[in-house]
């Protein structure tokens, strides 16, 4: 049996800003932005920035990212879940408005080491305005929390990092403070999302496990499996020429699938050979 079937483990990321231009650019993101109304149900308070005078002006960045966080309409797109050889797992979200734009992007993370990291990323017109990650230390004898926020100029360059720690998986219950400065790149999350560099969708060959059936895609870096019930005209294809067949490169449609005893799969909808 080859590593991929480690996919089927249950699943359980001092600078004034540059111009005005800034403030007015996130202003008319946060104009756009529909809403449905928010839940009257009680939350748990948490503690948000309390930025000082030298960083008042990024009130309007948490206001973007409170808009897109609570926007209902916007489309929620599911990546697939990736493993690498060494048996770390991939996984990304993107959430899309209307004009079908990336306006948020959430990638998690797991390291067989134990830590974990959930990664967030929101754009506004193409560019990231914001990342946020939360480590969970979870190697560590004494498991603790990070998180780090960083804020962008319209140039990509970090205008402010704030972070927290705390011994509580919840680290919003704990108050950010100014950091030093650090860039979150979103090229992973993306990459996943597009299914581009090392998470393309190329044929690797056929698995089972667990009693079922799996299409193994990928790349020698990081692999996917789509499991199948019934053998379609293109699935029997790939069987009788597996080798003619190998690392070209297929579109994949899938639906994730969680049984009741909590076992994750993704399964296969359909499948095509890219045309590009």
């Amino acid at each position: 049996m080859r590593n991929f079937t480690l996919l089927f483990e249950i699943v359980c990321m001092k600078t004034y800003f540059a111009s005005p231009f800034l403030l007015v650019f996130l202003s008319i993101c946060l104009t756009n932005c529909q809403n449905e109304p928010a839940s009257h149900a009680p939350k748990v308070e948490k503690k948000r920035i309390d930025f000082s005078n030298e960083f008042k002006d990024l009130v309007v960045f948490e206001q973007y990212v409170k808009k897109i966080d609570e926007n209902k309409q916007l489309q929620k797109i599911q990546g697939l879940f990736f493993t690498d050889s060494e048996g770390n797992t991939n996984e990304a979200t993107a959430w899309l408005d209307a004009d079908m734009n990336i306006v948020k992007i959430k990638q998690i993370e797991n390291l067989t080491s134990g830590k974990k990291y959930e990664r967030t990323f929101y754009f506004c017109d193409g560019l990231k305005t914001v990342s946020q990650q939360i480590t969970a230390h979870y190697e560590r004898k004494s498991p603790y929390f990070s998180e780090e926020r960083s804020y962008y100029s319209t140039n990509g360059s970090v205008i402010a990092t704030f972070q927290r720690y705390s011994k509580q998986e919840d680290v919003s219950l704990s108050a950010l403070s100014v950091g030093e400065k650090h860039a979150c790149s979103h090229q992973t999350a993306l990459d996943m999302i597009k299914r581009s560099g090392d998470f393309e969708t190329r044929f690797l060959g056929f698995d089972e496990a667990f009693g079922r059936k799996f299409l193994v895609l990928g790349t020698s870096n990081q692999s996917t499996t789509v499991a199948f019930n019934v053998e379609s005209p293109i699935l029997k294809q790939l069987k009788n020429n597996e080798k003619s067949y190998k690392n070209k490169r297929f579109d994949v449609e899938f639906s994730p699938i969680t049984e009741p005893d909590g076992f994750t799969f993704q399964a296969l909808i359909n499948l095509s050979e890219a045309k590009n």
